[in-house]
């Protein structure tokens, strides 16, 4: 016999009137395959407002399957009032996955990586694909922006790639190899640790000029390194502990800030924030205004 909580439930199944699925304004998602066959989800929102002469600003998106939505509604919210905000509409390109959830894993380490961690922290490397990134770039740069130009009004001097995490650590590592491929690149919570000494070695060997100067916003949690006083059960564990601190996120962050500024001098301005209260899970929601702003309309 179901119990009251379950009887209570039915009855206002019954009794609410029948629903419809919620639709997200002026956003579609499609999917578009790569040179090798592969197949990407693509994710686009378009501003319903006037078209700003030479076409809008446009944001590429990894993780979008995750982050798509948190990203336009807040810029839905921020562009209402540019003036006040900083921060005018814009096009935003997310680049996800048609399979899995919010993270497709094995995708995501294969795209973002070009080899398996430095820190073996986990005991991935016989379970998981690496190494993608080249091809994921190629995508990226030979089969989807050049779309993305053809069927949207977007200008691509005014372009940007945002990550958070795995997909923050490749907006790093793409900067090192490609820093002509967008105007800014935003980096939130990197995992830089997963390569931290291959990229910085990339890194000094770059001779870089530029058509227009980049920007480059890195931004991490206060919380990353140690267990916030809110994650007792993290705290607790010590392992987990043991591995924040090897991860060493914030440490990483102001070094490759710091070797960023070092390399290429006035070619790229380099913004790096410590979220104060910030941890992982809520470091792309905070930074958010900041970023953005940062990318396209902040002078300093």
């Amino acid at each position: 016999m179901a119990d009251n909580k379950t009887r209570r439930f039915h009855a206002f199944d019954r009794a609410r009137p029948p629903g419809s699925s919620l639709m997200v304004p002026d956003c579609e998602r499609f999917p578009l395959p790569g040179a090798d066959g592969r197949r990407h989800e693509i994710f686009v929102h378009v501003p319903a407002v006037e078209v700003p002469p030479g076409g809008f600003p446009v944001l590429y998106l990894l993780d979008a399957n995750a982050d798509f939505l948190l990203v336009v509604e807040t810029l839905r919210r921020l562009s209402r009032r540019p003036k006040a905000s900083g921060i005018h509409p814009m096009v935003v390109v997310g680049i996800g996955y048609s399979e899995g959830g919010d993270y497709d894993l094995d995708r995501r380490y294969e795209d973002f990586t070009r080899g398996p961690p430095e820190i073996d922290d986990a005991g991935w490397q016989a379970s998981v694909c690496y190494g993608g990134q080249a091809a994921f770039i190629d995508f990226v740069e030979n089969r989807l922006k050049p779309f993305i130009r053809s069927t949207f009004p977007v200008r691509e001097d005014q372009s940007a790639l945002l990550g958070h995490s795995l997909a923050g650590y490749l907006v790093l590592d793409w900067l090192c190899q490609r820093p002509q491929d967008f105007r800014a690149f935003l980096a939130v919570s990197p995992s830089i640790w997963w390569g931290r000494e291959t990229m910085l070695g990339r890194l000094a060997e770059q001779k870089a000029a530029f058509d227009a100067p980049r920007r480059a916003y890195l931004t991490v949690g206060q919380w990353e390194e140690e267990p916030a006083p809110w994650q007792v059960d993290l705290a607790a564990n010590v392992s987990y502990a043991s591995l924040r601190r090897r991860r060493a996120m914030i440490g990483n962050v102001q070094t490759f800030s710091e070797q960023l500024a070092k390399t290429y001098g006035d070619g790229v301005a380099v913004r790096c924030d410590i979220e104060e209260g910030g941890e992982h899970s809520s470091s792309l929601v905070t930074c958010l205004p900041r970023a953005l702003r940062f990318a396209y309309f902040d002078s300093d």
